[in-house]
């Protein structure tokens, strides 16, 4: 028979109240529904979001997209190369050579077109289940964490 060792710290943790854990949850089941619609398009959540905010700001750099996404670099680089080998994107060099600017293609603004209305029906089925008073607090808690940063880093 195995001995077995105390372990005070995991006995009075629940782990049904980690907040990491409901947030992920919420996650995966928000983007399993979001992926399926978009699956036919071979485009994944964060490449949309990448397209929409690309869309409507005119040369914008790939830093700015990542920090408005919360996106790491990783992340962004290889989404940005398959967006841009679509053909959907384009990037120059701004001022300083190390800035590249990000403008849609004829052809991005053309997904966009034929996406959109999938992505709107879902979003308003999402808006249904959820209401605008939860989707509003989920803007809150979103404000919250990013306003203390520096505070749940110490």
């Amino acid at each position: 028979m195995a001995k077995t060792s105390a372990t005070p710290n995991f006995d009075r943790i629940n782990p049904a109240f980690c907040f990491n854990g409901k947030l992920r949850k919420l996650h995966r089941l928000v983007n399993t529904a979001y992926m399926a619609k978009l699956k036919p398009y071979g485009i994944r959540g964060s490449m949309l979001s990448i397209l929409f905010i690309v869309g409507k700001r005119k040369h914008i750099n790939q830093k700015t997209i990542a920090e408005m996404l919360v996106l790491d670099a990783s992340t962004m680089s290889r989404d940005l190369k398959k967006l841009r080998e679509k053909g959907y994107v384009i990037s120059s060099r701004g001022q300083d050579s190390r800035n590249v600017m990000l403008e849609l293609t004829d052809e991005g603004k053309a997904f966009l077109e034929e996406v959109i209305p999938i992505w709107e029906e879902l979003h308003n089925r999402m808006e249904q289940v959820l209401g605008l008073h939860n989707i509003r607090q989920i803007d809150n808690l979103i404000e919250a964490v990013k306003s203390n940063m520096e505070y749940l880093a110490k």
